[in-house]
């Protein structure tokens, strides 16, 4: 006999076994969606996350996948169609960080954000989107707070440009995929729980705190949902304010 091929209508959340990407796939368990929790090094991470999304009584599976070359994203999406053929649901969540000038950031580091965030999240919609078409389905990306108004960035010039890069992508996307009606599109943290480069004062942040990651995955399952039917190629800041 054959392979038992899984027909369940997944929702795919790359780099989902930790931080933000962990908290969208738990608010996401509990509201049934069955999950694929993509990862690259934290593979005991997803496989305890799984295993706690499961313990809701949803569908959770793990998939690895390597995204910064493309043929590393070619690799991904044929193990993940092969085990996964029905995807209703995206969330590209996965993302690389890079602090420092435009200037002084090296060509290589300017092509390894662009990949990561931009090219493999274009290329992971290309792939998928005859299923989440079949399934009437949705998209969100994950973009950074202030994109759609440009201002000047010499703090993280790079990743600010490829985010920015992938907002117009969202947009473009939204736009040639709404007679299909399938929905496209982003939420932009500003400074959360974990983020990285958090201000040394909380009195920099104009509500005087980061936002919870809780927060930040509300706004992505409203995205989802089907209370956001007639939204599409908008960006929700979960920011607090910062960079208005």
């Amino acid at each position: 006999m054959g392979e038992t091929i899984d027909m369940t209508a997944w929702t795919l959340v790359t780099g989902g076994a930790q931080g933000l990407g962990a908290a969208i796939c738990r608010i996401l368990a509990n509201r049934e969606y069955a999950l694929v929790i993509h990862y690259r090094d934290s593979a005991d991470d997803a496989e305890q996350l799984a295993a706690y999304c499961r313990s809701l009584g949803v569908a959770a599976e793990c998939c690895f996948g390597d995204f910064t070359t493309t043929a590393g994203v070619q690799t991904f999406l044929d193990h993940y169609r092969s085990r996964f053929p029905e995807t209703q649901y995206l969330v590209n969540n996965v993302g690389n960080f890079k602090a420092g000038s435009p200037l002084l950031t090296p060509i290589d580091e300017w092509l390894d954000l662009f990949q990561v965030n931009v090219f493999a999240t274009v290329a992971i919609v290309q792939g998928l989107i005859s299923s989440i078409v079949a399934q009437q389905g949705a998209i969100v990306n994950i973009g950074l707070t202030g994109v759609g108004r440009y201002h000047a960035d010499t703090y993280c010039g790079a990743y600010s440009a490829a985010k920015a890069a992938l907002w117009q992508a969202t947009r473009s996307l939204a736009k040639e995929l709404a007679p299909q009606q399938v929905r496209v599109n982003m939420v932009s943290p500003g400074y959360m729980e974990r983020s990285i480069d958090k201000p040394s004062c909380q009195q920099n942040l104009p509500m005087g705190r980061e936002a919870k990651l809780s927060e930040v995955a509300d706004a992505v399952a409203y995205l989802l949902s089907a209370s956001s039917l007639y939204i599409t190629g908008q960006n929700i800041e979960v920011a607090g304010a910062v960079r208005l």
